[in-house]
């Protein structure tokens, strides 16, 4: 069997996590060859596209150890152009669209260290972080979301005044480990307020 990839195109714009590759397989038969074409596609796409987003070493080894069928759990759709068939071979270009909190899911699940963001329609909550020590509570706070496999997401920073959104499945979490580092915290009109 024989794989050429001429060409990967990554797009990761908020939540949109795809890309596009050029393959072309060789196998006993069209179909076996057009299966395993898939197969690589979504193999060689997920990690150009996550390795964005999580520790590149930790993602390798996790791809190869996981089947086929796992991975294309992780894929919400697929498109096929220019496609040809011979009697033992095929090639197309496919694009391949991943499924945000699938992937989240599995690389969390699997311990992987990610910073891939929850899909924009899921619900969240406005957090107004004040850091009097800057940098420095501001990365002991990314530091410990991080630890709990979540992310911030900044909306504004205004001197020692930070807007930030997050899951809205979090803020439970999230209110006792930042209370357990030290931090106070107080809930107002929706939006959670914390300080140090």
């Amino acid at each position: 069997m024989f794989v050429f990839i001429s060409f990967v195109e990554v797009s990761a714009y908020g939540t949109n996590l795809s890309g596009n590759i050029a393959i072309n397989k060789t196998a006993d038969t069209a179909l076996e060859a057009k299966n395993d074409a898939m197969n690589d596609a979504v193999r060689t796409v997920l990690y150009n596209v996550l390795s964005r987003y999580s520790n590149k070493e930790e993602l390798s080894e996790l791809i190869n150890k996981t089947s086929d069928e796992s991975l294309m759990n992780l894929v919400s759709s697929s498109g096929v152009s220019n496609e040809q068939m011979s009697t033992t071979d095929y090639s197309a270009q496919i694009t391949i669209n991943i499924d945000n909190d699938a992937a989240k899911k599995w690389l969390n699940d699997n311990d992987v260290q990610n910073w891939v963001s929850l899909a924009e329609n899921d619900e969240k909550f406005a957090v107004m972080i004040t850091i009097q020590n800057g940098l420095v509570d501001w990365a002991e706070l990314k530091r410990i979301v991080r630890e709990d496999k979540f992310d911030i997401e900044t909306e504004s920073i205004n001197g020692n005044h930070i807007i930030a959104k997050m899951p809205l499945s979090y803020r439970s979490q999230f209110t006792v480990t930042v209370r357990e580092a030290g931090w106070k915290y107080s809930g107002k009109d929706g939006v959670l307020q914390i300080w140090k």
